[in-house]
């Protein structure tokens, strides 16, 4: 047996490197969900926006009890019942084949596929279904342990939380489908909703064992689930909001993140004069550290907005004509870029993940890249392969074209590939061999 000492030299990312390099992959709406999150859990960090108060808000406005089913809608006139008749109609029929549509062949009798139609009648505008399964069985005649059956099935269903008895079973339901795995944020959504909006906070820290700020964390998860399942989710239109904003003036280009209505975050004042004055050493040990992670994200978020801008900036440039007048997009990828700024093909690729860029149209920022050939060829392929096809349709029919003399041709206009891949690529298009070419045109090579 013999042992041998190797020296080997690797590079670890720090956890601090890490979170900023997550930072730079965030859209702008990741962002803002993990700077409200930030805000909660720090007290040395301040927004421009009253973001508690915005929750709050967001909780109130969706808030809804169970009511007893009669076999009937909710009282109402006449001409009220006429008129929401209509509009419901739509609704139903709409809300009826989402539910269908999503049910698996030979999952369901026809007999329960029709107490599924009848289910999906009964809920409401928000498409909860706030009946007990023993009313439904006295109004409808289904057996009640079968009623019991279908709605635990239709639960499973798109959008989350549909089919929910209120509105705490609802967020219960999309808290499970998205995998969380606190159980304390299961218990205030499905127990202490009532108390949120009354403002009882402390009471719900107090019984639930939790700080002020891991309430507030939890009530903003809370405030991000859809409380409305079936009016706005699965047939809602969803639009882009661009994450940066191009203009061009006086023949240069001009960029800017689309992140004004994040609000502006910094550094609270009143706890950093507390932070210095306190004789407590804990506590001032408690407001130091804070103090570094508030600066620390802030750094984070300009940074990240220098990388995209400087990007974006090179994208632009680089991609004139295909902006300004509508042009074919030429062959970059992201290891040119990279290697335009400096930086790492890695840091491009995160910087862009996932975000729209908007002149005059909008476009995901990836899709203005291409792939490499290969590392050191750095060539979109089918870029190559267009150029290819135009150079041999263009050739003298004569004189067709060697792959050695396509390489050189190439090589002139800045597109640097082996013969060999010239010749898959040509292979691929169904294109043959100079020498073919000659003989099947009568010709000779050159």
């Amino acid at each position: 047996m013999q042992s041998n000492l190797i020296l080997e030299q690797t590079q670890t990312l720090s956890g601090a490197q890490i979170q900023s390099l997550k930072v730079l992959s965030y859209t702008n709406q990741e962002l803002d969900a993990f700077l409200q999150t930030e805000y909660l859990e720090n007290p040395l960090l301040e927004t421009s926006m009253d973001r508690q108060e915005e929750i709050m808000q967001s909780l109130e406005k969706f808030y809804e009890k169970g009511s007893e089913y009669s076999g009937e809608q909710m009282e109402e006139n006449e001409d009220e019942e006429d008129r929401r008749g209509d509009v419901r109609a739509k609704e139903q029929g709409m809300a009826e084949g989402m539910v269908l549509e999503q049910l698996s062949h030979g999952q369901f009798t026809d007999d329960e596929r029709k107490l599924i139609r009848y289910l999906v009648c009964c809920l409401d505008d928000n498409g909860f279904f706030p009946y007990e399964p023993a009313d439904i069985a006295r109004a409808s005649g289904y057996e009640e342990e079968k009623i019991r059956k279908c709605l635990e099935a239709l639960k499973e269903l798109e959008p989350a939380g549909i089919f929910a008895k209120d509105l705490s079973e609802c967020l219960v339901l999309q808290l499970r489908r998205a995998g969380a795995e606190d159980q304390k944020l299961y218990e205030m959504a499905e127990n202490y909703m009532g108390e949120i909006l009354q403002g009882h906070i402390s009471r719900v820290t107090r019984e639930l064992h939790i700080s002020t700020a891991k309430a507030k964390e939890y009530m903003n998860v809370l405030s991000t689930l859809n409380p409305r399942p079936l009016s706005g989710g699965g047939r809602e239109t969803l639009y882009i909001v661009p994450d940066i904003l191009a203009v061009r003036e006086g023949g240069a280009w001009k960029a800017e993140l689309n992140d004004r209505w994040l609000g502006e975050y910094h550094l609270n004042d009143y706890y950093i004069h507390m932070m210095e004055t306190a004789k407590d050493q804990e506590l001032k040990e408690y407001f130091s550290e804070k103090l570094r992670r508030a600066r620390y994200v802030l750094e984070c978020v300009e940074q990240r907005r220098t990388t995209i801008l400087r990007i974006v900036h090179t994208v632009l440039d680089y991609q004139s004509g295909y902006f300004l007048h509508g042009e074919p997009l030429k062959p970059m990828t992201q290891e040119d870029v990279a290697q335009r700024l400096e930086l790492h093909p890695s840091t491009i690729s995160r910087a862009i993940r996932g975000k729209y860029l908007q002149y005059q149209k909008t476009v995901l920022l990836k899709d203005l890249f291409s792939g490499a050939l290969s590392k050191e060829e750095g060539t979109a392929a089918k870029d190559v392969k267009e150029r290819l096809k135009a150079l041999i349709q263009n050739e003298d029919k004569k004189a067709p074209l060697s792959d050695s003399r396509l390489e050189k041709l190439l090589a002139g206009e800045g597109i640097v590939i082996s013969r060999r891949t010239i010749a898959k690529y040509r292979e691929q298009m169904g294109v043959p061999d100079s020498r073919m070419r000659g003989y099947l045109q009568g010709g000779i090579q050159r």
